[in-house]
């Protein structure tokens, strides 16, 4: 007998395609590098209470709903950023510029839906791969601390796991240029059309910028065991920095005493592309929640601060991210 031989954790691979109709199969165009748990997420009846006769608890198990449950995590890659925004902001995103650089902006509707992009997910090993559909990102984080690259997170859902086999011939990008944090920039302004005017420097230790959970799948009773559409609810930006305690602190401070708004924007350049340079804009109007005790960066002192996001009326935004890159379309 032939014992089996199991798949190889080096082997594993995650490939994407974006659906034209949500939760129609698509085949996988481009991989997506990172590192992606999947499971299934199902609903069982399995009843224990039910008078058989015997001391069995379980008799009978039925699968009564379907979902896949993924968690997503990688460096923030300008080339690659973009499957991520357009995921859990704002689907349809075309980027503006008749040449290199492009910029794509996510700025979501306030007012209106925003229709997340959907993809269907490959995920698996040499062993066997597994697919999703439907596929899209009901929270993201983004993160950065000194000497290291930005970090992205996602929880995804899909729904369903089901057993198939890689569409063949897709290979990794050739380049992957990671958001490098100390190639941040903190600016503080008092409007949203001065955002990005005034730079705080010697100021930023390091930050984690996260959209609350407010696009999720919803179910019917339409002879489907999967979610066939999704919800948008409110939501909203938590901003948290370690910030050396200095004036711009006590500029936030009396904000926070006043609860009055500020406008923070995150900027983070990287190499030159064709034209101009990989950017990545993390815009927002926030105030502020209260803040943390002093603690200490190799000796000199530092605060804890979270800012949530709050309406402008004057700007009519909230937030919004802007990413340049080389490419005029998302492979």
């Amino acid at each position: 007998m032939t014992a089996p031989v199991a798949g190889l954790k080096g082997l594993r691979r995650i490939q994407i395609g974006k659906e034209t109709t949500f939760g129609s199969d698509h085949a996988a165009t481009a991989r997506l590098i990172g590192r992606l748990d999947m499971s299934p997420d199902y609903k069982m009846y399995r009843p224990d209470d039910t008078e058989t006769g015997r001391l069995s608890s379980f008799e009978r198990s039925d699968i009564v709903g379907t979902m896949a449950k993924m968690s997503f995590e990688s460096d923030a890659n300008y080339e690659q950023l973009a499957y991520l925004l357009g995921m859990s902001i704002i689907g349809g995103v075309t980027p503006t510029g008749g040449g290199s650089p492009y910029s794509w902006a996510f700025t979501p509707n306030l007012s209106t839906i925003n229709a997340p992009d959907t993809y269907t997910f490959e995920y698996g090993d040499d062993h066997q791969a597994y697919q999703s559909t439907g596929c899209f990102a009901k929270s993201l984080e983004l993160s950065g601390q000194i000497d290291d690259v930005v970090k992205v997170k996602a929880d995804i859902v899909g729904q369903a796991v089901a057993a198939i086999s890689f569409t063949d011939s897709l290979a990794n990008p050739t380049a992957l240029n990671p958001v490098k944090a100390d190639m941040g920039k903190l600016y503080i302004d008092s409007s949203w059309a001065n955002l990005g005017s005034t730079a705080k420097e010697n100021t930023l230790v390091d930050f984690s910028w996260k959209i609350s959970e407010g696009i999720k799948p919803i179910k019917k009773l339409d002879g489907s065991l999967a979610y066939a559409d999704r919800v948008e609810t409110k939501r909203h930006i938590e901003l948290d920095m370690t910030l050396g305690h200095n004036s711009v602190y006590d500029t936030l401070l009396t904000a926070f005493l006043a609860q009055s708004k500020v406008f923070v924007q995150l900027k983070f350049t990287g190499p030159a592309i064709t034209g101009g340079t990989d950017i990545l804009v993390l815009n927002g109007c926030y105030v502020l929640d209260n803040p943390d005790s002093l603690n200490d960066q190799e000796g000199q002192d530092t605060v804890k601060v979270k800012l949530v996001s709050i309406y402008d009326p004057t700007g009519d935004k909230e937030w919004s991210v802007v990413l340049t890159n080389a490419l005029a379309s998302m492979p």
